[in-house]
């Protein structure tokens, strides 16, 4: 199973990349352009994303691994919810992301097989608390980044960009 998220890590760190480089081809007006997607702009899509993340990997600190997940979280401002954005241009989500995303990998890494059984317990943002299979909770973390990809896929497309390749088989064939 461990090897599952090792995957899912290594395709959410290639995603974001690519992405994040096709952003830094879009105009200003492209990039920031409320667009009426969930977050309103491709910037702000994958702020949110970036957002996400921290707020699952500070209910992840509960978790035995190698790698303490605190420490590497001492790194990043912690979100009081998920519609904060963290950073204000493209420049500095592609930096925090690039970070974040080694770290993740590096933690994921870290897990004993062991602990994707065990359940994890932890409070959303309302406060109402939770105890769900650790394998299942990773998926959705996983899952989210992946959900608002497709979303800023479209958006990409909107502004005329249409050239990457979105498929987990790219990296299983790495």
């Amino acid at each position: 199973m461990k090897s599952q998220f090792e995957l899912m890590a290594k395709y959410n760190q290639w995603m974001n990349e690519q992405l994040l480089g096709h952003m830094e081809n879009l105009s200003d007006e492209d990039l920031y352009e409320d667009r009426k997607a969930f977050f309103g702009s491709a910037f702000h899509t994958m702020s949110h994303v970036l957002t996400g993340d921290l707020l699952w990997l500070n209910r992840f600190t509960r978790v035995p691994s190698e790698v303490t997940l605190e420490q590497l979280l001492s790194r990043y401002p912690a979100p009081p919810s998920n519609t904060v954005h963290l950073v204000e241009d493209l420049a500095s989500l592609k930096a925090m992301r690039a970070s974040l995303d080694d770290d993740i990998s590096r933690w994921v890494a870290s897990i004993p097989e062991s602990e994707f059984n065990n359940s994890l317990t932890y409070r959303n943002t309302a406060g109402a608390e939770y105890s769900e299979n650790l394998a299942s909770v990773l998926l959705h973390f996983f899952n989210h980044q992946t959900h608002h990809r497709g979303q800023l896929t479209t958006l990409l497309s909107q502004s005329g960009d249409n050239d990457y390749f979105t498929d987990l088989i790219a990296v299983i064939r790495q």
